[in-house]
């Protein structure tokens, strides 16, 4: 008899929201979550008691973004230049579950902060960026 082994996530998708629309994805995203923990102790004992956070900082580091119908740039996802990125743009960035199309996870309020171009021959055009997030949700990961 036949069965479906499904215990592990696989081929998920990753989306560019702007304004709660999809208008592309990426190759591949590693995400980075840091509370800046701050240690605390008393004075005169040199014994941490508790690490308290100090700043919720959501990093991802994007490779091979594709738009369907206009370049990253003129969709103000990649910054044209300094005064471009002073305009405040910020877009949300979600993983989907590919079987079931559940959002496993959702960056919200990205903000472009560096990224590289590549051109090279016989290849596509490929784009690797940076962001920052404000906040982020879901527990699919």
């Amino acid at each position: 008899m036949a069965q479906t082994n499904l215990l592990h996530r696989n081929a998920n998708r990753i989306a560019i929201l702007l304004d709660g629309v999809e208008v592309g994805g990426m190759q591949s995203c590693e995400a980075s979550d840091d509370y800046g923990l701050e240690p605390a102790s008393g004075i005169g004992d040199i014994h941490v008691t508790e690490n308290v956070p100090t700043v919720a900082m959501h990093s991802l580091s994007v490779t091979g973004l594709v738009l369907r119908k206009k370049s990253l740039r003129s969709a103000g996802i990649y910054a044209m230049n300094g005064d471009d990125v002073l305009k405040g743009r910020v877009f949300d960035i979600a993983w989907y579950d590919k079987d079931t199309g559940e959002e496993m996870r959702k960056y919200r309020g990205c903000s472009f902060g560096s990224g590289s171009v590549q051109i090279s021959k016989h290849a596509i055009l490929v784009a690797s960026a940076q962001f920052r997030a404000l906040d982020v949700v879901g527990d699919g990961v």
